[in-house]
């Protein structure tokens, strides 16, 4: 970085709000790639700043991106950015993607992306060039036809990566792996959501909260004898993979008063049994489970919407202050006679606001309401605190009793959310907060210039 290159004027009111100290030279970062450049002060006249052409290339920042201005007192550098990157496995161009599609998340994240100062780009990890520290972004361009095109140009590694990698398999290729952990170990790089949940940690990571127990149904790993100890306890269980998602593997275990037992297994919604004891139907779920890692969890007494079981997923971010809120929450009804709620998995969509008001009245519903944003706060801060890595949006699936309480049934770190459907301020708004929530991490918080 010895080499000077171009040089980035600024204006006389920009340098004393940040105290820049005089100098001929100084490094100006975006993103994770350094410049060694020529500084010039003005005395009078315009403020704010400008690069040169030179500059501006070999930053790679380009042509009509507005990039917000910070000095790092404690580097010596000027920082200009954000630069984001969402990182994916693949990039797909289907002409109409399905709204719950990755690529019609992608694309309408950088479309939100266009009305925030910074650059905003799609990359994955064979799109890394690690030795000159940049990246072959992709941006969406729509055509004339319905069918649009990714565009690709070179960009620096971002100031923040946000983890977008849409399966566990995806996530456990080794090439994933070793970008990530080649971008975990860049100085200057943020990065968040960086993996999918292990339910065992999550449960272990939050039973270490004492607050929280009274919120959390029973769990334990999965083996002869905790499942006997378990049905010794409670007439239903769920049997679930410690990695699953999407309702995927879980497995349904109820008892009879006379002690019989029968299971059903999804995706496949059948019931088998009876059985006669715990280890037949560890027997008879062996090729479900796969050798898999399997929690045992009690069923809830819950209550139910018009006979149908429910649970309310709620998008749990961080905004543009780094701060936790409720992004997004909706009811999800199991289908007729499942006990799985999984919009995947036959679930359908009902709105917060109806399923409240089938369930309860004026002051109370307003009282589960604070309940159920007090639950999302203490889950969240817990993990923070207990987990390691950066999360910057949560999946809570929150379960209500017939006793009204609120109950923690999961929690997932990497929400899947679809463009459209409920009210779309809310769908733009839950999309729009985790690129805002990464302004801030990059240094460029929410309404602070």
């Amino acid at each position: 970085m010895s080499n000077v290159t171009g040089r980035i004027i600024i204006g006389p009111t920009l340098r004393n709000r940040y105290k820049i100290p005089y100098m001929d030279n100084i490094t100006v970062r975006v993103g994770c790639r350094l410049i060694q450049t020529k500084m010039v002060v003005l005395t009078n006249g315009k403020n704010g700043f400008m690069l040169s052409p030179e500059l501006a290339q070999a930053l790679y920042i380009k042509k009509g991106h507005k990039l917000r201005f910070r000095y790092d007192s404690e580097e010596g550098m000027i920082h200009l950015g954000p630069t984001v990157g969402i990182l994916v496995n693949r990039i797909s161009n289907q002409a109409n993607p399905d709204p719950k599609s990755v690529q019609a998340e992608l694309m309408y994240l950088l479309q939100l992306s266009k009305n925030l100062p910074g650059q905003f780009y799609v990359f994955t990890p064979k799109n890394i060039n690690w030795e000159r520290k940049t990246v072959q972004g992709y941006n969406y361009r729509h055509g004339s036809s319905e069918k649009g095109h990714w565009v690709a140009s070179t960009y620096p590694l971002p100031d923040v990566v946000y983890d977008r990698i849409p399966t566990r398999r995806m996530e456990s290729l080794r090439e994933t792996r070793e970008a990530r952990t080649k971008l975990f170990a860049l100085p200057y790089l943020k990065y968040f959501n960086p993996a999918f949940l292990n339910k065992w940690e999550v449960h272990q990571a939050l039973s270490a909260n004492p607050d929280l127990l009274p919120y959390m149904p029973e769990t334990r790993v999965l083996d002869l004898a905790e499942l006997e100890a378990m049905l010794e306890k409670y007439r239903v269980l769920f049997l679930k993979p410690c990695n699953g998602s999407l309702g995927r593997g879980i497995i349904y275990v109820r008892k009879k008063p006379n002690g019989q037992l029968y299971y059903i297994s999804y995706p496949s919604g059948r019931e088998r049994g009876p059985f006669q004891s715990a280890r037949a139907i560890l027997e008879r779920t062996a090729a479900v489970r796969r050798g898999r890692a399997y929690l045992v969890q009690e069923g809830l007494d819950l209550a139910k919407y018009r006979g149908s079981a429910f649970d309310i997923r709620i998008i749990y971010q961080k905004n543009g202050l780094g701060q936790w809120q409720i992004g997004k929450k909706f009811a999800r009804l199991a289908a007729g006679g499942s006990n799985i709620t999984n919009l995947s998995s036959g679930g359908v969509f009902l709105t917060y606001s109806r399923l409240m008001r089938y369930l309860y009245r004026g002051e109370t519903r307003k009282k589960k309401t604070h309940a159920i944003k007090e639950l999302c706060k203490t889950v969240a801060l817990t993990l923070e605190r207990e987990c390691e890595g950066v999360y910057g949006e949560l999946g809570l699936d929150i379960g209500l009793g017939r006793n009204g309480i609120p109950y923690l049934i999961e929690v997932n770190s990497k929400p899947r959310k679809t463009t459209r459907g409920g009210k779309m301020g809310a769908v733009a708004g839950s999309f729009r907060r985790p690129l805002e929530f990464a302004c801030y991490l990059a240094g460029f918080p929410k309404n602070k210039h």
